[in-house]
């Protein structure tokens, strides 16, 4: 429920959980240079810190090691005027003191101000054998730096083992930040220093210190709303519950906005961010000044309520905030109302940690979105119970596809004029530890949640595939497999790419047909325009399932391209008594008939129904209980003669030819 992202990234758990990592990352590079620009600083008070006399470079090396990972440090000096030979003035291994290092193009352009980073020292003309000798040698990566050092060119050298990895483009910002102050520092440690470089290098020191903080802040507030983030939030309510210890009260609720994405998909993601700065705003004239108030995802605010001295008053807090947040808003010139549903739960009531205080406090936010919008509720044992419960499920959900415990089931699709077997629909089983089959009602919307309806649909199509030969022995090479496939899936390219690459290399792709729900289809644009083409390019057919059902039922038909019509079953149970019905299955079988369809009457389960069924002409297929109940192949290919013989006696029950 982000403000920040496009829907379809909602949509797709894939897509999202790749957000999320990319923002942490980023925010992870963040505080990784607001601690570098803290050492560079720390190292640049060691060099002002000396008296005059002093080595100004013993106790920069060490702070400079935790940025830069070097296992060799030192300082090269011009003995004399530009052009002369270098001199070590001071290192890291006390043997390379004193070692002189020819003049050259690399080392001069480096001391004319090039930050420079290297895979080895080989760029270096004229490596000394007795730098060699000390344990620095030319194989090693490193990165130069230039300095002034009392009125002469310098520079440092920060070397890496042999093997190691080289510096990278962080490292040299990071050294072109040091190499001018400390330049500027020298300066101002020198006899004849002025003014204007005890200026310029304060200057300088207060405009990383400022960047510094920038950094510090941005690293742990909202660059939105300017409130903390989770990172930050997370260290506050820690700090809090190590306060109150044992016995002390904290309280926490979640936020979350009612309706925000309609805002943003009417009004843009402009007006969204506008809401949402606002929102904020009056959620924090509710707070105390020693509460903290965090945004924590696009529409999701969590308040740490502390200290908490009366449980009722974080009811009273939740009811405040809502009361405020039911008053319009107005938003670039857009009027906006909006509600928001909250969650509290309360340490030590409710959890001892933050993990247990956050989780909990977001499960009661769920219950009250899902009883009233706009109201309060509270955590309790119930609602963990529920979701120990739900845990445990998921659980037995990942093991399942993680042991292949999904497996298909079969219920075959029926020619009504020669009562033949022409297909199979595949449908998904779960296989519980007592060797049930359970039905997908039981696991399939939780597997969508998950992310696992793609590893569930392979786990279904190498059953297919593997026994494709057996069914085709059983039932003939001309029957067709269907598979049931969600909006999501058909709308990831990715994953529609891998199914079909699989169907080619079964080597039977046209065998297979591709079953999306008529609402399902007309979400799935990119399917249309990208997956649709590949699909009919390798004979893939694509059905329409539950047709009749949608809320533009014929117009589909103006907008997709599919090879069959799956009539849903809620016109096909009593057709032959309800004329409306039989009106109605008439129109659609005709239509499909007229563009070149194949028909298919689902949830046959009578055979007065299947009588009707056969005369209505444009009906190609026929599919339900009263043929056969979904089985496994293993028990369609034993059962084959009993489930033909079934169908013969039904076919001569409603009159036509038998079977052969």
């Amino acid at each position: 429920m982000s403000a920040d992202l496009p829907p379809e990234v909602l949509e797709s758990p894939e897509a999202l959980r790749e957000v999320i990592v990319g923002q942490r990352r980023e925010l992870d590079a963040l505080r990784r240079e607001t601690a570098d620009v803290a050492l560079l600083l720390d190292a640049l008070g060691a060099l002002l810190e000396v008296g005059p006399d002093e080595d100004p470079f013993a106790g920069v090396f060490a702070r400079l090691e935790p940025v830069f990972a070097f296992s060799h440090a030192l300082v090269l000096s011009e003995a004399g005027d530009p052009g002369s030979p270098l001199r070590c003035i001071v290192a890291t291994v006390p043997d390379l003191v004193d070692v002189v290092w020819p003049p050259g193009r690399f080392l001069e352009k480096v001391l004319s101000g090039k930050v420079t980073a290297t895979l080895t020292n080989e760029v270096v003309e004229g490596w000394p054998a007795a730098a060699v000798a000390a344990g620095l040698v030319p194989a090693q990566p490193a990165i130069y730096l230039p300095l002034t050092v009392k009125d002469r060119r310098a520079l440092v050298v920060l070397a890496r083992p042999v093997g190691d990895d080289g510096f990278d483009r962080r490292h040299v910002a990071l050294a072109r930040k040091f190499s001018l102050l400390a330049s500027h520092a020298f300066a101002t440690r020198s006899a004849n220093r002025s003014e204007h470089e005890r200026r310029r290098l304060h200057d300088l020191t207060e405009e990383l210190k400022a960047a510094q903080a920038r950094l510090a802040h941005r690293a742990d507030h909202d660059a939105l709303t300017g409130l903390p983030n989770r990172g930050t939030l997370e260290e506050r309510v820690r700090r809090a519950l190590d306060r109150a210890g044992d016995d002390g009260r904290v309280g926490l609720a979640f936020v979350d906005l009612d309706g925000f994405k309609q805002v943003n998909d009417r009004y843009g993601h402009a007006v969204g961010d506008g809401l949402l700065v606002a929102v904020a705003e009056r959620i924090r004239r509710e707070l105390r000044p020693t509460d903290v108030l965090a945004r924590i995802s696009g529409d999701e605010f969590v308040i740490l309520v502390d200290p908490l001295d009366d449980p009722p008053a974080l009811q009273a807090i939740g009811e405040r905030i809502i009361a405020r947040l039911w008053e319009p808003f107005t938003i670039d010139g857009h009027g906006l109302a909006i509600s928001a549903s909250i969650g509290v739960a309360m340490h030590p009531e409710h959890g001892g940690s933050y993990d247990e205080l956050t989780r909990n406090a977001d499960m009661a936010m769920y219950r009250a979105k899902a009883a009233e919008k706009g109201s309060v509720a509270w955590y309790d044992v119930e609602l963990g119970r529920e979701a120990a419960e739900r845990r445990e499920l998921e659980d037995v959900i990942r093991s399942a596809v993680r042991d292949r415990r999904i497996v298909p089931v079969l219920q075959p699709l029926v020619d009504p004029e020669t009562m033949a077997v022409t297909g199979f629909e595949a449908l998904a089983r779960r296989v519980d530890a007592a060797g049930r089959l359970r039905p997908p009602a039981d696991f399939i919307d939780v597997a969508a949640q998950l992310g696992l309806l793609d590893a569930i649909t392979h786990l279904l199509l190498d059953e297919l595939i593997d026994a494709l030969p057996a069914l085709d022995a059983a039932y003939g090479d001309a029957t067709t497999l269907s598979l049931n496939l969600s909006a999501r899936q058909a709308t990831d390219p990715a994953a529609m790419q891998a199914l079909l690459e699989r169907l080619i290399a079964c080597g039977q792709p046209d065998r297979f047909v591709i079953e999306l729900t008529e609402d399902a289809y007309l979400q799935a644009g990119v399917f249309q325009r990208h997956v649709l083409p590949r699909f009919r390019e390798f004979g893939v057919e694509v059905a329409i399932d539950d047709f009749g059902t949608g809320y533009a039922s014929l117009s589909t038909l103006l907008e997709v391209s599919a090879q069959e019509l799956k009539v849903d079953r809620a016109f096909v149970t009593g057709v032959h008594e309800r004329p409306r019905s039989q009106i109605i299955l008439g129109g659609i079988a005709m239509a499909g008939q007229a563009l070149g369809l194949r028909v298919v009457a689902e949830g046959v389960e009578t055979a007065e129904e299947l009588a009707h069924l056969r005369g209505v002409q444009g009906v190609t297929r026929v599919q339900g209980y009263l043929f056969a109940e979904p089985a496994q192949i293993a028990e369609l290919i034993d059962g084959r003669d009993a489930l033909l013989h079934r169908i013969s006696t039904l076919c001569r029950a409603t009159s036509g030819p038998v079977p052969r």
